[in-house]
């Protein structure tokens, strides 16, 4: 039995009056052109919808970057992430932000399921907006961190692709971008243990996705380059640094950018960048990552 399921789902509903109190004082970027709830699946769900952001007036066709909310697997929705998306899309991007179904209502692999839904969608649709399928960023914070990490693993293996039941993606990913990723739930850690009841069943370690729990059981030198971004107030900073010493060791290029500052006298919280994209930090975050990727465009 989840015993922690009521807890998280009261931590998770203040968590959204927040969001919703975070999302009202902000002020959405303007010149963007803006198509919302398209159905990746078509069955009338909520959590099988993405929007799509561009620039206004873009010509020609600009690089991707698909987004992957976060929200400790069992909350959220892309409107959370809808300010940094078009952040993004500022940039000179397509930005695709896609929903998910939660846990709690299904298990991790069928989350992952949904996610691949999602990019085979795109794959098939893309060429009906001004997209640049040959380069294509996949980006996630949080639990959707996380989903990122696993997804660019999984879109290299026909091994993993079988376990799960999903078929490849449609597209290479040229970069990741991890923002704060949940990269390791299996070391103890009461925070992150208890979310594997709801995400593998109650005896989750003999899960056959319970070593996806540590995405360094998983990640092989095939990977694309990584950009990962965490902050001194993140309580998943040591997540980030264990992603990056592990893609060190296997020869994968990344960056590892630890933001040390301070925004108002309090450190950087959590997913800073996502959740207050218009602060100076931020920017910089953004700035920093989304130049990356320019780098590794083809």
């Amino acid at each position: 039995m989840d015993i922690f399921k009521p807890i998280l789902k009261t931590v998770w509903h203040f968590t959204d009056i927040s969001d919703q109190k975070r999302i009202a004082s902000q002020t959405e970027p303007k010149g963007l052109t803006q198509v919302l709830d398209l159905p990746y699946i078509d069955d009338g769900r909520r959590e099988h919808l993405l929007d799509i952001y561009y620039p206004e007036g873009t010509k020609g066709r600009l690089p991707v970057i698909i987004d992957i909310h976060g929200g400790g697997w069992m909350y959220g929705y892309k409107e959370i992430n809808k300010n940094y998306c078009l952040t993004l899309a500022q940039r000179g991007f397509l930005v695709a932000s896609i929903n998910y179904r939660l846990s709690g209502e299904v298990k991790f692999s069928e989350q992952i399921s949904d996610v691949f839904a999602a990019f085979k969608w795109l794959s098939q649709n893309l060429s009906s907006y001004p997209a640049d399928i040959n380069n294509v960023f996949l980006v996630g914070d949080s639990a959707g961190g996380q989903f990122a990490c696993i997804s660019s693993a999984v879109n290299l293996s026909r091994e993993m692709q079988e376990e799960f039941g999903v078929e490849p993606a449609g597209f290479r990913f040229n970069a990741v971008g991890a923002i704060s990723p949940a990269v390791d739930l299996a070391s103890f850690n009461i925070m992150m243990n208890a979310n594997l009841p709801s995400l593998l069943g109650d005896k989750y370690r003999q899960s056959k996705f319970y070593k996806y729990m540590d995405f360094t059981n998983i990640a092989s030198s095939n990977l694309p380059a990584y950009y990962i971004v965490t902050s001194s107030g993140d309580f998943l900073e040591k997540h980030s640094y264990k992603l990056s010493e592990k893609l060190n060791e296997l020869g994968v290029e990344n960056v590892l950018c630890d933001f040390k500052e301070k925004l108002d006298g309090k450190k950087l919280p959590h997913v800073f960048s996502v959740v207050n994209p218009f602060s100076e930090p931020a920017k910089k975050a953004i700035d920093g990552m989304t130049d990356f990727f320019k780098s590794k465009i083809i």
